[in-house]
């Protein structure tokens, strides 16, 4: 006997049961996982109030500092430093345009030539004489010293460094024309200052020119500006000087100045009748003085000419002193003078 057959309504009721179940399910999940989110949610949130209670916190404690700092008012200009400040302004462009027109007339100046130190306008002048000394027996050991003067650029120091040879650079003083002269001094041994003093005619003097008739206070002025330019200088010589040297009270001021700041004046005889060989003595102090000028004449063999002269000065007393100048004839007649220049020993002042 066969079975009867299950209506289909009955399996229809048995699978809307199950989805009706899985539904159920599915909104308690839902529902559990909206719980859950939630919570996390509001413990964030939470977390979040509180930071920004503390921030909140934080600006209202900066905003009372604020309120309770009172800025100190930036002090205003007054009448007088606005015009310092205009001056000081006004100075710099002054100067600025004195050294860029200085630097324009040096560059269209001819070179001023060995004899502006004795006699400017007669070219075929001769230099002054030296002061008469004795003579030696024995010209052994015999010492020269060799003064380049006029030395302002690093142009004039490489020539002269060029030779070879321990020549003595006597520098000019720092002015618009030669701003960097002191500087150049720097770091070099036995040079010297070439220390401007009238001259009876010449009309391209330095700046700052020391005359017969400034007191001493304004030479001793001058004088210490000099050794804080080049604190270690022990001697100058005069570049020109014609009208200065010969003038007795003023050699006297000068020399007793630079006694008492420890230099010694080396005159470089631009005048036959100096006064200061008697001023030296006068004054318990040696006397150094030029002997030779070795370019008074241009020309590669007339400054031979006279370094020959200049050695056989210092074998002939002992000791002698050339001048020279940075120029090219000059700087190429030493190089090739070393032979006979290997007669005498070369030194510097304080070596003589």
């Amino acid at each position: 006997m066969s079975k009867r057959p299950r209506p289909n309504h009955i399996f229809s009721l048995q699978r809307l049961g199950w989805g009706i179940v899985g539904l159920l399910l599915f909104l308690i999940a839902l529902l559990i996982g909206y719980v859950v989110g939630f919570s996390q949610a509001e413990e964030e949130l939470a977390q979040e109030r509180i930071q920004t209670q503390q921030l909140v916190e934080q600006i209202k404690d900066i905003a009372r500092i604020d309120e309770s700092y009172i800025p100190t008012p930036k002090p205003k200009e007054n009448t007088q430093d606005i015009e310092i400040r205009r001056l000081k302004k006004e100075l710099q462009e002054l100067l600025d345009k004195e050294q860029s027109d200085s630097q324009k007339i040096l560059m269209k100046r001819e070179p001023v030539k060995p004899h502006h130190e004795y006699a400017p306008k007669d070219k075929q002048a001769l230099p002054p004489p030296p002061q008469k000394r004795p003579i030696v027996t024995d010209p052994k050991g015999a010492k020269l010293v060799i003064i380049i003067d006029d030395v302002s650029y690093a142009h004039d120091v490489k020539a002269i460094q060029s030779t070879g040879l321990p020549l003595v650079m006597s520098f000019l003083p720092p002015s618009t024309r030669h701003p960097e002269s002191a500087r150049l001094a720097q770091g070099k041994a036995h040079f010297m200052v070439h220390l401007p003093l009238e001259a009876i005619d010449f009309n391209d003097e330095e700046s700052v020119t020391l005359r017969i008739d400034d007191s001493e206070d304004k030479i001793a002025q001058r004088i210490s500006t000099l050794k804080q330019l080049y604190p270690n200088v022990r001697y100058m010589n005069n570049h020109t000087g014609s009208k200065f040297t010969a003038n007795a009270d003023a050699m006297e001021k000068l020399i007793r100045v630079m006694k008492k700041e420890g230099l010694i004046f080396v005159d470089s005889r631009t005048n036959g009748q100096t006064k200061v060989p008697e001023v030296s003595k006068k004054l318990g102090l040696r006397y150094y003085g030029r002997d030779v000028f070795l370019d008074h004449h241009d020309g590669v063999a007339n400054v031979k000419k006279q370094i020959k002269e200049a050695v056989e000065k210092a074998k002939r007393h002992g000791t002698a002193i050339a001048i020279g100048h940075p120029r090219a004839d000059t700087i190429k007649a030493l190089r090739e003078s070393k032979e006979i220049l290997r007669e005498v020993e070369l030194v510097g002042i304080e070596q003589i």
